[in-house]
């Protein structure tokens, strides 16, 4: 059974800002975590930051294959 996943281009855009600062909070934690002094939770916090840009990341790659397989179909009609 497939499924698309069907997104409008307000929310691709939300989720796009969502990867860039979840990327950007993850970059400052790990950078000054170990100079104030906190490095075992930045690390986590980064980790987990990454992560969910990670998932999100994801759900862009469905996406982005939905359109590609509807561009595709437009092309043959």
């Amino acid at each position: 059974m497939k499924t698309n996943i069907k997104t409008s281009i307000t929310m691709q855009r939300k989720l796009s800002i969502a990867v860039g600062l979840l990327s950007f909070a993850a970059f400052i934690f790990q950078g000054l975590g170990e100079t104030w002094g906190f490095a075992g939770i930045a690390k986590q916090i980064t980790q987990t930051a990454l992560l969910f840009g990670a998932g999100i990341n994801l759900y862009f790659l469905g996406s982005t294959t939905q359109k590609i397989t509807e561009e595709k179909k437009d092309e043959k009609v």
